[in-house]
C-alpha cells in the first residue's frame, strides 16, 4: 500500500486505509490497532507539529510479509529524528510534565524497530512491527 496525504484532516483517513489493509490480510486485531496508532502519531507529528507549509505531504508506504509489518513514513517537513526526542518522565506527577512525548514513547514501546534518517530534505521514518506466526 503507499499513499500520500497533504492535510491534517486526512490522517483519519490514512488510518483507516492501513486498518483496511491490515484487515484484509488477516492480521490480527492486536497489530492493526498498534499500526493505526503508530500512524496516526506519526503523522500528526509531522503534518501539525511539524510543518505549518502548505506545501507539507506525508507519505506511507505499507510492506507485509510473514513475519513483520514495515510502515515507512516520509515528510517535507524540517528535521526531526523521532528515535532522539527524549523519554518522557512517567513517575513526575501531572502537573510536572511538559505537554507532548507521550505519543512517540508510545510508538517506541509498540515498535520493534524504529529507524529514522534525514535524505534529500525529507524525514524518513521506518517502522517494523512483529507478526505473531499465526497471522499474516
Amino acid at each position: 500500500m503507499h499513499k500520500t496525504i497533504a492535510s491534517p484532516a486526512h490522517i483519519g483517513e490514512l488510518a483507516d486505509a492501513v486498518e483496511t489493509t491490515l484487515a484484509e490480510a488477516g492480521i490480527d486485531r492486536a497489530c492493526i490497532h498498534d499500526a493505526r496508532l503508530i500512524v496516526e502519531e506519526l503523522a500528526c507529528n509531522a503534518l501539525v507539529h511539524g510543518s505549518a507549509d502548505e506545501d507539507a505531504h506525508l507519505r506511507l508506504r505499507l510492506q507485509l510479509d510473514a513475519a513483520q509489518l514495515v510502515l515507512e513514513l516520509d515528510d517535507n517537513g524540517p528535521a526531526f529524528d523521532p528515535t532522539a526526542a527524549p523519554a518522557p518522565d512517567l513517575d513526575a506527577s501531572i502537573d510536572q510534565r511538559p505537554i507532548g512525548g507521550l505519543g512517540l514513547h508510545l510508538v517506541r514501546e509498540l515498535a520493534h524497530s524504529l529507524d529514522y534518517r534525514r535524505h534529500e530534505g525529507r524525514n524518513l521514518v521506518r517502522v517494523t512491527l512483529r507478526l505473531d506466526p499465526a497471522t499474516g
